[in-house]
């Protein structure tokens, strides 16, 4: 009994070491990185999840009903900064609504991107999309005042504004965005086979593009 006691704890501590030595070699391989800058200030006193997460910038009774969109830009003025990161979030909505409907079309269609549908796709759908964009709002907006060094590894030394916006905008509303971005390509293809294709391709569109985050929110805590 003795020596299997003794046995045991060997491998308990054999194990021990062996998931010290496994932890020990993970930090290993951590990477680290130098920044240019040196961060003078900020609008909140930590960097929020939503800019990786967007839709934990909301409660969960309200993420259920909507998707959210992040941007960033930056710029001396933060005002001007704060501005150009929103106007980037909602232009964001229209470049995924016309990325979406243009992978959803070929990916049914087997398509080589040689017919006017994809052509009009590639070259002017996210701009007409940007003109369905109704009932956005910029829900949460986050900056920091940064002061780039050339000593650090910048271009030169310099005081800027980096800034992110997070844009909400209602399912319906972008169901609706989505549906009239489709009924505007559609009007455009003068082909009827080409159109009965895509129309075929992107049967359910708009719902399959409002629930793309709908794995995510189950996940949002609300906000205390």
């Amino acid at each position: 009994m003795r020596n299997i006691l003794i046995m045991l704890m060997v491998g308990v501590v054999a194990v021990s070491c062996s998931s010290k030595q496994e932890k020990s070699e993970d930090k290993k391989e951590e990477v680290t990185f130098q920044k240019d800058y040196v961060l003078v200030d900020a609008s909140e006193k930590s960097v929020p999840t939503w800019i990786d997460e967007p839709v934990k910038g909301d409660k969960k009774s309200e993420a259920a009903d909507h998707r959210y969109f992040v941007n960033e830009s930056s710029s001396a003025n933060k005002r001007l900064c704060l501005k150009s990161a929103e106007a980037r979030a909602n232009a964001r909505i229209a470049a995924e609504i016309a990325q979406f409907i243009k992978n959803s079309y070929t990916e049914a269609t087997q398509n080589d991107e040689g017919d006017e549908a994809s052509e009009y796709m590639e070259e002017a759908l996210a701009q007409e999309a940007q003109s369905f964009i109704v009932g956005a709002s910029t829900h949460k907006t986050y900056w920091e005042k940064r002061r780039y060094k050339k000593a650090l590894g910048a271009d030169e030394d310099e005081t800027k504004f980096n800034c992110y916006a997070l844009v909400k905008m209602s399912k319906k509303n972008l169901s609706k965005a989505v549906n009239r971005s489709m009924q505007k390509l559609f009007g455009e293809i003068e082909k009827p086979e080409v159109k009965k294709r895509a129309q075929k391709a992107l049967e359910g569109a708009e719902q399959a593009f409002v629930n793309l985050e709908k794995k995510v929110e189950v996940e949002v805590e609300d906000d205390e």
